[in-house]
């Protein structure tokens, strides 16, 4: 039997299994998918360890097997977490995005604003060395923490975040490479939004590393 027969012997018996694979790297590339958290910029949102579920069609739908999206039915909001790929590299990153098209912002140490409004935060209590808040974003609130270790970048003046573009931040805010290093986000590189933690193997997470929505 030849090389070319036994190749094709092999598809004939195993067609379903192949199918299989083919449809489920079709629905992570263009559907929804499922990311690991791969360091602690997102903290305490998110840990090293965390298993992502991103719904890859919330802003509109992917191109299978590429990081690029094919259209747009609604971008993403203040506040949202999202998968995207940033203008220095080609690997996947997970941030909170805090300023959207025309959106005026401006940094004074921790502060940020955003329009001329300033993002009010309240201190949490904690048992861990972090400084944890809790932070206020378009109605909606989500926590932030500042490490003992690490800087936050000196940013001067004000600008306006293009169209089509997105402002991103860690929610370690001094624990993060984000959009005040290397610029914004362009909406087609912007993957998915994120909704739940699948699963965690962080020894961070205690009781909740199952079905964790994510705000």
């Amino acid at each position: 039997m030849t090389w070319t027969n036994k190749v094709l012997r092999l598809f004939k018996n195993n067609v379903g299994f192949i199918m299989f694979l083919v449809g489920l790297a079709f629905f992570r590339t263009a559907v929804a998918d499922w990311n690991r958290v791969p360091s602690g910029s997102m903290e305490p949102t998110l840990y090293d360890g965390d298993w992502l579920v991103v719904n890859k069609i919330h802003y509109g739908p992917s191109l299978p097997f590429a990081n690029k999206r094919l259209f747009d039915y609604g971008g993403p909001e203040r506040g949202d977490v999202v998968t995207f790929v940033p203008p220095h590299t080609t690997q996947l990153y997970v941030k909170r995005v805090v300023g959207i098209p025309g959106d005026h912002i401006s940094f004074a140490g921790r502060e940020i604003f955003v329009n001329g409004e300033k993002l009010t935060s309240t201190k949490v209590p904690s048992d861990s060395n972090a400084d944890i808040n809790l932070e206020y974003l378009d109605g909606a609130s989500h926590f932030i923490q500042y490490g003992e270790e690490g800087n936050l970048p000196k940013i001067n003046g004000a600008f306006t975040v293009p169209d089509d573009n997105y402002f991103v931040l860690g929610d370690h805010r001094n624990n993060s490479a984000d959009s005040r290093y290397w610029g914004f986000v362009e909406s087609d590189k912007i993957m998915g939004k994120v909704t739940h933690v699948a699963f965690s193997t962080s020894h961070d997470r205690f009781a909740e590393r199952f079905a964790l929505e994510i705000h």
